[in-house]
This record gives structure tokens, sequence and C-alpha cells, in this order.
């Protein structure tokens, strides 16, 4: 097994970094359009997929840009299953608890992963 190259490494870091940017943006975009509560229209539809973009991504990118010179599937594979179990968690503990508010898990969420989105912006492994 031949290791990589450093022009794929720095490939891979760019591509990493720029999907961290991503997701910090479709975040905070996602939080905008719920503080603004647009409901209708073209807008609506866009919050819908940032928003669903977001929550299955976002908490698990965080996690993933931990891993180290790993392939981009494995990386892809783990932020996604992080995003949606994850998700499912919060939803989970709201319909038990009987605190319906996805309003205030998509802040929390945002919240807790933009903070590592932005390392991982800064510092691509």
């Amino acid at each position: 097994m031949s290791l990589p190259s450093t022009a794929e490494l720095t490939r891979a870091r760019l591509a990493r970094r720029y999907v961290a940017i991503l997701l910090i943006a479709a975040g905070l975009l996602a939080c905008l359009l719920n503080v603004l509560r647009v409901d209708q229209g073209f807008l609506h539809g866009v919050r819908l997929v940032v928003t669903i973009g977001f929550l299955l991504l976002g908490p698990g990118w965080s996690a993933a840009g931990f891993l180290r010179r790993a392939p981009a599937a494995h990386v892809w594979l783990l932020a996604l299953g992080v995003g949606v179990a994850v998700t499912l968690l919060v939803g989970q503990i709201m319909v038990s608890a009987g605190v319906w508010r996805p309003d205030a898990a998509l802040y929390l969420l945002t919240a807790l992963s933009v903070p590592f989105l932005l390392r991982h912006a800064v510092v691509a492994q």
C-alpha cells in the first residue's frame, strides 16, 4: 500500500476546508431563515433544503474533521452517520420530554457544531 502524495493530501485538506465553510454558511443561513419565519415561496424551499442539509452533515462533519488521513468515503460516511444519529436522538429526546421545539434544536445543534466547523476550516487535517 502506497502513501498518498503531498498534492493529494493538500487537495483533501482544501476540500475538507471548503465543506466546513459551506456547512457553517448553511447552518447560519438555516438559523436566519428560521428567525425570519420564511414559510412561503421559493425561500421556503431553500430553507427546507439548507436546514436538512445542515442537520444531516453539520454535526457529523464536526466529528469527522478530526480524522487524520482517512479516505474521503470514510469521512463522508462518518459525517452522514453522526449527523443522522444526532438529529434522531435530539428528536427522540424532544418527543420523550414532551417538548417539541425544532427551532431550539436547530439553534442548539448549530451553536455546538459551528465552533468545531470553524476549527476544521482553519486547521484542515
